[in-house]
């Protein structure tokens, strides 16, 4: 535990020495990959998918608020979804809007959650994710989540309606896209379970890592990972939806390890040498439960050179 402890410290000591070159460099990744994977999945304008493109983007987000990352993401959406049809373009348009003066503007540092869940597709992460979000974001995270899951289906609707558009001829009925894009997402049980669940999980889990009682963290992780399983077998069963349950195991326990691994990162507690305070004033009692977290103290090590001099 004290090597792991030692590690941990060097690489914050490490981060906060280079916070200024490491900080822009993590945000170029996040801004190369969040671009790269939402022009992958759209691919119906193919200069936006150009890689110079991505990477100018990517640096000039890289020095700028995070919430600039949001707002070119939503950009790429529309239009992406222009190319496909104008109807198309307008109902992402008019998303984006509802999604921004209705949450993003208030809680404007949770809009790159949107992103990040294809991006969680892609690594087969999606059921470890609302275990994360519990115990990082809480609540919060919820409306984006739920953005993030309808952004991944949406792709799938899209490419579904450019395949209609494709093999309709000239004697079928004009399809509007807009409304088979609306419809296709309505009746996607699928899409209703997993943000459903997802937002239980989150719930959950922030509710219990908040408690006031010893290992509260890792109860929550725990939790978070038995209500994920429960609630998608009930839902393969009640709403007869086929769902992989062993999927949904693995990635509930790659959520759990991730979540002890960012918990540890973030510090543990010491739970042996909890102490009770009591402070008064004029009015109030005040009961304080102090707990100090583990951590190893640095030794300076001073180390003396003594030349030896010569003496003839």
């Amino acid at each position: 535990m004290t090597t792991l402890l030692t590690f941990r410290d060097s690489i914050k000591e490490f981060y906060s020495r280079y916070e200024y070159i490491l900080t822009p460099i993590l945000k170029f990744i996040l801004s190369f990959i969040v671009f790269r994977s939402l022009n992958s999945r759209f691919g119906y304008w193919n200069m936006l998918d150009k890689k110079m493109l991505i990477v100018i983007v990517s640096v000039i987000c890289a020095f700028l608020p995070i919430q600039v990352l949001s707002g070119l993401g939503g950009v790429i959406i529309a239009l992406q979804s222009f190319k496909v049809s104008l109807d198309v373009g307008l109902l992402a348009v008019a998303v984006i809007i509802i999604f921004y003066c209705g949450y993003a503007r208030f809680v404007p540092k949770t809009g790159i959650i949107v992103f990040l869940v294809p991006i969680c597709y892609m690594l087969h992460l999606t059921y470890a994710l609302p275990i994360l979000l519990g115990f990082l974001v809480g609540p919060a995270a919820i409306v984006p989540a739920a953005f993030g899951f309808i952004l991944y289906y949406y792709e799938d609707c899209l490419a579904e309606l450019v395949k209609v558009f494709a093999s309709a001829t000239e004697d079928d009925e004009a399809v509007q896209g807009f409304q088979y894009v609306i419809n296709a997402l309505i009746d996607n049980k699928e899409m209703l379970l997993v943000i459903a669940v997802s937002a239980l999980v989150i719930i959950i889990t922030y509710f219990i890592y908040r408690l006031p009682v010893e290992h509260s963290w890792i109860i929550s992780f725990i939790a978070g990972g038995f209500l994920n399983v429960v609630l998608y077998l009930a839902g393969n069963v009640l709403v007869l939806i086929d769902v992989d349950i062993i999927s949904v195991i693995s990635g509930s326990v790659i959520g759990i390890i991730i979540a002890l691994f960012i918990q540890f990162c973030k510090g543990i507690v010491d739970y042996q040498r909890t102490e009770i305070l009591q402070f008064e004033d004029d009015e109030y009692y005040y009961y304080v439960k102090a707990i100090p977290k583990l951590s190893v103290s640095g030794t300076n090590k001073n180390v003396k050179h003594i030349n030896s001099k010569t003496v003839n």
